[in-house]
């Protein structure tokens, strides 16, 4: 594996919330992270990436075969550009994207640039990833005026949250294998469903992991 420029390391999930809350434009993350990555620069945390499978509806919209498969960029920040030396934070994005996750298990990536935040997805067509739907969506606040979703903790409208408008939602996906064969790709990299004794989800149906059986190549 050739090395990169920059230092990329895992952080934790405090770490993603605080340079969130400093610099991001929603001024927060959520606690639910798969992935947390950080770029380090004389010691200190100078961008963060979190990842995160996204809601179900989503994650069935996206790969309607193999939903389980997606993994989502949930939050991507940085210092100001005057605070660092990173140039481009899509080159730590996609040093990721190729060596840090594990994409037999998660075949399919989706991320979202927000239009009413002034974001054009520009890092994330630098970084390889095709540009899929616009929409038009709602958003929302909670008490302290900071952007937050209605989807916390796999439950939809549990939060207390304000209404505050509505903006431009594009959806960026990249795939590492043909679209409609992610389930197959990770069948044939070994990955299984298990049901998890004595667990449910908040629905009542049985619950589920993927753990990785014979693995190909």
């Amino acid at each position: 594996m050739k090395q990169p420029s920059f230092i990329i390391q895992p952080i934790t999930k405090q770490d993603v919330k605080d340079l969130c809350a400093r610099y991001h434009g929603y001024g927060s993350a959520g606690s639910a992270m798969t992935y947390a990555f950080g770029v380090i620069e004389h010691g200190r945390i100078i961008a963060a990436y979190a990842w995160q499978p996204p809601p179900p509806g989503a994650a069935l919209a996206i790969s309607p075969d193999a939903p389980q498969g997606v993994l989502s960029l949930s939050r991507m920040v940085a210092v100001p550009r005057f605070l660092r030396s990173l140039n481009h934070v899509s080159k730590p994005l996609r040093y990721q994207m190729k060596n840090l996750i594990d994409r037999t298990r998660w075949p399919v990536l989706v991320t979202y640039s927000d239009g009413g935040q002034g974001h054009t997805g520009h890092v994330y067509k630098c970084s390889g990833w095709e540009q899929t739907v616009i929409s038009q969506v709602p958003f929302f606040t909670d008490n302290d005026g900071y952007r937050a979703s209605s989807y916390c903790n796999g439950v939809s409208g549990s939060r207390d949250l304000i209404r505050g408008g509505t903006t431009e939602i594009t959806r960026w996906e990249h795939w590492i294998c043909p679209r409609g064969r992610a389930l197959a790709y990770m069948e044939i990299h070994g990955w299984q469903r298990e049901p998890i004794e004595g667990k449910t989800w908040r629905s009542g149906n049985q619950a589920y992991k993927y753990s990785k059986k014979n693995p190909g190549p």
